[in-house]
């Protein structure tokens, strides 16, 4: 179960505005929703500190578990069920899958988070990490593929795209611009101009670069930042992991625009 996290109000952190709404009578609940290895520490750390400079509570965790005088709200495998919540507003973002299981294959060789290490009886008492780790490349990247990705990528199929209280954005777009997208973010979820650029200064902060330190595309193995660069599918995906996908996924890339047609 993810990790439940609060930021109740804090004097110690000076606030020059005491809210980021517009309108403070218009106020929503704030709904983020994302996946595994799609800019979900990132988002954390932006929407957390968001919450505790303008003395809002950030939660992340399960709608079960979503407490009522929560005002941000981040579900990190956008399992939501729309009619449940209250008056919101949102924002949801896909990642090109096949991008996604290289970077969930390579985090999951080394991941020291406690799922990953409990044996389990359909990988013959092996842990999830273990199993992974008993393959080469090629066939570790299918059976990421056909592991803990396949249920990712079945979520991230089912998600209504058509709602318009939820702000869509692909994690290849804010890579490319973080502070054009970042805006659109905010200024989706109702924050005032002046709130607007004092948010994007704070999500600059948690930039690629300022948090690894390193350029994008530059790899470190075992960072949960492991390269912050798209497209790496390309090199890395052979003939043989590419009809695997087709045949697990169907036509999931048209369907997200990434591809036009499963000629790829």
């Amino acid at each position: 179960m993810p990790q439940l996290l609060y930021t109740p109000l804090e004097s110690t952190i000076k606030r020059k505005l005491r809210t980021p709404f517009s309108n403070k009578h218009q106020k929503k609940l704030i709904v983020h929703c994302c996946y595994h290895k799609v800019g979900t520490a990132w988002f954390i750390r932006v929407l957390r500190t968001i919450a505790r400079y303008y003395g809002l509570n950030f939660q992340r965790c399960i709608q079960s578990d979503l407490n009522r005088n929560t005002d941000i709200f981040m579900e990190y495998m956008s399992r939501v069920d729309i009619e449940k919540l209250p008056d919101y507003v949102g924002s949801h973002m896909v990642r090109d899958p096949r991008d996604m299981i290289i970077s969930a294959y390579f985090y999951h060789l080394w991941t020291k988070e406690e799922w990953a290490h409990i044996p389990r009886k359909s990988l013959n008492n092996l842990t999830y990490q273990a199993y992974l780790n008993s393959f080469d490349q090629e066939d570790g990247l299918i059976a990421e593929m056909q592991g803990t990705s396949y249920e990712v990528i079945q979520e991230m199929s089912g998600w209504n795209y058509n709602n318009p209280h939820f702000l869509e954005f692909k994690y290849e777009d804010i890579i490319q611009n973080e502070s054009a997208v970042f805006q659109k973010i905010f200024e989706h979820y109702g924050f005032s101009q002046a709130a607007v650029q004092n948010c994007l200064q704070i999500a600059q902060r948690f930039s690629f670069k300022n948090k690894s330190r390193r350029n994008k595309g530059t790899v470190n193995k075992k960072s949960h930042l492991r390269s912050g660069r798209t497209g790496e599918w390309r090199e890395l995906f052979t003939d043989r992991q590419k009809d695997k996908f087709k045949e697990l996924f169907g036509d999931i890339l048209i369907r997200l625009g990434y591809e036009t047609d499963n000629d790829w």
